[in-house]
């Protein structure tokens, strides 16, 4: 075996939230590890045959220390641990062979593309399957093994307590996935060498119990509540890289033994403790409303030893030669035998733990890192799956009504936890080597590197939530991710010559031209980091732009309006009082048990805001446009969308040009191809009402929205199709 020399490179992983495009992230991991198992093989001797000598290889050390993930993220990182573990993770051939030069292996780690790809579906594509829209979750209570809703220790309900309504969705899917992730029946016989031991994982948490802190002033007291939390894990035995983090080891993480992954019937207690490792993993990805909150219990007590947050440490610069600022408990909470609390999606509050990452990495706390060129060592690896531009709201959006306002506020709470300039500002600065970002990217045209695609994940859709509408969406993010991280590990992780990790190469390591970077802005001379060999080496081919069926859409309406019909009366009975409940069932009952008018209105607000976010990515069939004179093929798709949207029935061209941001003469151009003979009996045809504004401007809707010709008889304000006067463009009818 050749001599390892003394250089090392460290590295942390933050993963973002990213609700269903956590496929995107799970697919970076996953073609990291595949880089860096090869590499290792390579360094053993595996590849003497294709001509590789581990005498002439790069001869230093990568390990990864610490892996810090929110929401998505942390599910990402807490699964791909485990998958670090499990001897029976083996690379999956594509089922067609590829073309030559290119990827066999579809995925590397099976545990990450079954909790990622084949499992979180809103529709159960093969129909053998528990998925999103079924209801198991209000049937009967979970058996003792299968309930992933809170930690050991926290007292359980009743076996004959009714089910709560927890979250739209069917959270149980995540339950079996969370244990699936966790279960091993065989260990790998040697832990990996570029693996830290410990290997640190950071999750975080929206407390929404909070933790009471007080300050001390002359003046007196100052009391505040956090709800911004995280749980610590430190994993030993998946690696044996020895690692040493001043910040990390006296965060009291809870420790935890990857021998105990394989169930020992012996000591129960043992396989518990990555039970609640994945419950708190689930937890960090509770997204409100959506996904079912979870429980998370902690030890307090006077003993500060075992106290979890007693000495906390905090990842601030102000705070690095303290143990943190103490919490305020009261006497009370401390003699409990368990704190415990209700969660909510950790990236509400902190979707990007980059801060626990970069401290766990530094030697001295209290030191910066080196950041230069020729001299970082250490580095954090950002993965964030959301770098599409997002629009900001339309003038006069939200408006000033309550419930308008309200339902603004989380998404820009989520939105401005995202926002941290300070990190990325350095991730983008190309003189600073201690923080990179993986976002994705992908090609208009292959053969043009220079043509960006509007859109690049296909899960970016319904906020995040589009990803669990089809298996194609979520492989080809899955894909994507390998893909940019193998050109993230080829051309962005690189050193200059003038570093020491360069100059204690081998004499033919630095003579190979594989290992050379073409220039960049940054560096006119570089070589690459972690080096590709074996099967890391073939180009990962960038996968088809994803489209869904109109069957299936039509599926997953009928999918979305039985959990509805069941979903529905369950919450009203459990949150509403005789005799409201019983009159507005009946707005919700379908005919002939009711009228149907809550149910009806809110089926139809589901549909159109599905169908519109897939017609302006293009991710649905049937809706192929024809050539449009002097407009973009997606920014005609950006007019359709808003045609189709339910905030409006009719729409004006100068209020299409507010939301679509485009001129007024490119949406005029849009109008006339869907009034065109091209579009007749097609989904994309226009019609053309003949109201207009108080402007006088045309009013328009899609074809399959305009009211019967009864309707338009009585006029608009009586259009049944309306049930009222329709919402149209400022300034109205």
């Amino acid at each position: 075996m050749p001599t390892t020399s003394n250089e090392e490179f460290q590295i942390g992983l933050t993963m973002s939230g990213a609700i269903s495009a956590g496929a995107y992230t799970a697919g970076v991991f996953d073609f990291l590890i595949q880089a860096l198992d090869e590499w290792e093989k390579a360094r053993n001797g595996d590849y003497r045959n294709e001509g590789v000598n581990p005498d002439e290889i790069p001869n230093h050390r990568v390990a990864i220390k610490v892996m810090a993930g929110a929401s998505a993220g942390a599910i990402t990182a807490a699964i791909g641990a485990v998958a670090l573990a499990d001897a029976d993770q083996a690379p999956t051939p594509f089922p067609p062979s590829p073309p030559a030069g290119t990827q066999k292996i579809k995925y590397y780690l099976p545990k990450l593309y079954e909790a990622w790809v084949l499992r979180p579906t809103l529709v159960s594509e093969g129909g053998a399957r528990n998925d999103f829209l079924t209801n198991t979750d209000l049937a009967a209570p979970p058996a003792p093994d299968d309930d992933f809703t809170r930690t050991s220790g926290i007292p359980i309900p009743p076996p004959d307590s009714p089910q709560p309504v927890t979250s739209l969705l069917n959270a149980r899917l995540l339950d079996e996935i969370a244990k699936a992730g966790v279960a091993v029946s065989r260990l790998r016989e040697t832990p990996r060498a570029y693996v830290a031991e410990p290997l640190h994982i950071y999750m975080t948490l929206s407390n929404l119990r909070g933790v009471p802190y007080r300050v001390t002033f002359e003046g007196g007291d100052y009391h505040m509540i956090s709800h911004g939390d995280r749980v610590h894990y430190a994993v030993n035995g998946l690696g044996d890289w020895p690692s040493h983090s001043p910040f990390a080891d006296n965060d009291k993480p809870r420790k935890i033994n990857a021998a105990d992954l394989v169930i020992d019937q012996s000591d129960p207690q043992k396989s518990l403790k990555w039970k609640d490792y994945a419950i708190c993993a689930l937890a960090s990805a509770a997204f409100p409303v959506g996904l079912a909150p979870r429980e998370i219990g902690a030890i307090l007590g006077a003993d500060a030893e075992k106290n979890e947050y007693d000495g906390r440490r905090f990842p601030l610069d102000a705070l690095v030669d303290e143990y943190g600022v103490d919490p305020n408990f009261t006497t009370a909470e401390l003699q409990a035998p368990l704190f415990w609390f209700t969660t909510a999606d950790g990236g509400i509050i902190d979707n990007d733990p980059f801060e626990y990452a970069r401290f766990t990495l530094k030697n001295d706390p209290a030191a910066p890192n080196k950041s230069k060129l020729e001299e970082a060592d250490r580095a954090v690896i950002m993965v964030s799956p959301f770098p599409e531009l997002k629009p900001i709201k339309a003038e006069g959006q939200p408006e000033l009504g309550i419930l308008s306002i309200f339902s603004a506020l989380m998404p820009a709470l989520i939105d401005q936890a995202r926002f941290k300039p300070s990190e990325l500002i350095l991730a983008a600065d190309p003189t600073c080597a201690s923080r990179y970002l993986i976002g994705p990217s992908r090609l208009m045209n292959v053969n043009d590197p220079q043509s960006d695609a509007r859109y690049t994940i296909a899960s970016g859709l319904l906020g995040g939530f589009g990803g669990f509408v089809a298996f194609a969406f979520r492989d080809h993010d899955y894909q994507l991710g390998r893909r940019n991280c193998q050109r993230f590990l080829q051309k962005i992780l690189t050193v200059p010559p003038e570093h020491p990790i360069y100059k204690a190469w081998p004499a033919a390591a630095k003579a190979n031209k594989d290992f050379k970077v073409e220039a960049s802005a940054a560096m006119s001379e570089s070589y690459t980091i972690v080096p590709l060999f074996g099967t890391a080496k073939a180009e990962v081919l960038q996968p088809k732009w994803p489209r869904i069926s109109q069957a299936l859409f039509e599926t997953l309406q009928e999918r979305i309006a039985q959990r509805f019909d069941y979903v529905a009366p369950a919450l009203l009975s459990q949150s509403v009082k005789e005799p409201l409940r019983a009159l507005l069932g009946i707005a919700l009952r379908p005919f002939p048990r009711g009228i149907g008018l809550i149910r009806d209105n809110t089926l139809k607000f589901a549909r159109a805001t599905i169908l519109a976010d897939l017609v302006r990515r293009d991710q649905i069939e049937g809706w192929d446009l024809p050539p449009t004179p002097g407009v973009d093929e997606l920014d005609a798709r950006l007019v359709l969308a808003q045609l189709i949207s339910p905030a409006y029935d009719l729409r004006s061209a100068p209020g299409l040009a507010r939301s679509t941001l485009l001129s007024e003469e490119k949406v005029g151009s849009v109008l006339n191809m869907g009034q065109s003979a091209a579009a007749k009996n097609k989904p994309f045809e226009i019609w053309r009402s003949p109201w207009s504004d108080k402007s006088g401007n045309p009013l328009y809707a899609l074809a399959s929205r305009k009211p019967s010709p009864l309707q338009q008889l009585f006029g608009v304000k009586h259009a049944g199709a309306w049930l009222a006067k329709p919402k149209v463009d400022a300034p109205g009818l």
